[in-house]
Order: structure tokens, then sequence, then C-alpha cells
């Protein structure tokens, strides 16, 4: 007989229904149900109180900054709303969808066009993808610990149960894409 508690430190990150785990489930109608969700609470909220300079204000652009590519088949400029953190004093942020994100795609076949704005600052950066294995488990091991109520809402942490040091985050790192974003004086 197994306890139930046992199982549950063995689950594959991300976990049942969290964010990344419906946006990359293989059910399509719950993917685009889910993509589509956040895509509208970005072109109703997020991006036009950005626009406007409130959400800085209120603090958002400690959070959220807008990617600005140009689109690879339209050419038509397309602003996004991404979670950043400042991991080693550089912008870092995640592609939930891996490879499958539209601002991904923009973003490689026009690295030359992007800007970054967060709170009232813009630039355009120096891209850095992260390859390695070993760095982007560096990276995820701190964002659990620094950010355990986004990391329970993106991908099912639990910072009651799981440990960082004992989690397998293989599954999630196989088809997470993680990015930096430098300054190109730096």
């Amino acid at each position: 007989m197994t306890n139930d508690n046992q199982n549950t430190f063995n689950e594959d990150l991300p976990r049942v229904g969290s964010a990344l785990y419906n946006l990359n489930h293989p059910n399509e109608n719950l993917r685009m149900k889910t993509l589509k969700k956040y895509k509208r609470i970005n072109k109703l909220l997020i991006l036009p109180l950005y626009r406007l300079r409130i959400l800085p204000l209120l603090g958002f652009g400690r959070i959220f900054l807008i990617l600005t590519t140009k689109g690879r088949i339209s050419g038509k400029i397309r602003r996004t709303p991404l979670e950043y953190h400042w991991i080693d004093n550089v912008i870092t942020i995640f592609s939930g969808r891996g490879e499958e994100s539209d601002w991904l795609k923009n973003l490689r076949v026009n690295p030359n066009d992007v800007i970054v704005r967060h709170g009232f600052h813009s630039f355009q950066p120096h891209i850095e993808f992260i390859t390695s294995y070993k760095d982007k488990l560096k990276i995820i091991k701190w964002y659990v610990i620094e950010h355990k109520r986004s990391a329970k809402f993106l991908f099912g942490w639990r910072p009651k149960i799981d440990d960082p040091e004992t989690t397998d985050f293989s599954k999630m790192l196989d088809s997470l894409v993680i990015i930096r974003f430098k300054h190109k004086y730096e």
C-alpha cells in the first residue's frame, strides 16, 4: 500500500491545472482556450494600462515588460506583455509555450527589431538564449525559491511540499525557453 502523499512528490512539472500545463496540453481546444484567455487580458487590460503609464505607476513595471517585435509574416509591430525578473542584474524572461510562442518566433526572425520596455525605460537589447541545461536549472531553482506564489500559479509548484534540490525539473526545462535581455552597451 502506498501513501498518497508519497505519490505527490514524483509528479512531473508542470502539474495538472497550472498555466504552463494548460498552455502545453495535447488537447488543442484546452490550449487555445487558455491562450485566448491570456491574449484577451493582455489586449484589454495590460497593454492599454501600460500605454497610459498607469501600470508602471502602480509598480507593475517591476513585474511585466512590454516586448515589441516585428511580425515575421505580416511585418506589423507586435507588443506582448511578459513577466520578467532581474537575475544577476540582467532581465530574464521565460517562454512557457517554448518555441510555439508567436513573440518568440518573431524575435528569432527579426532580432534587430526588438524593443524592451520595462517600467518607464525602453532599450534595444542584446538577446541571449540560455541553452545550457545547468544554467536553466539554476534559473528555475532561483525562481521557485524567490517567487513561490508565481511558481505555484505557473507550473504547480508547492512550496510547502516541494524541494528545489530534489525535484525533477527535466520535463519542464526541455520545453521552456529562457532568454536574457542585456543592454547593448554592456
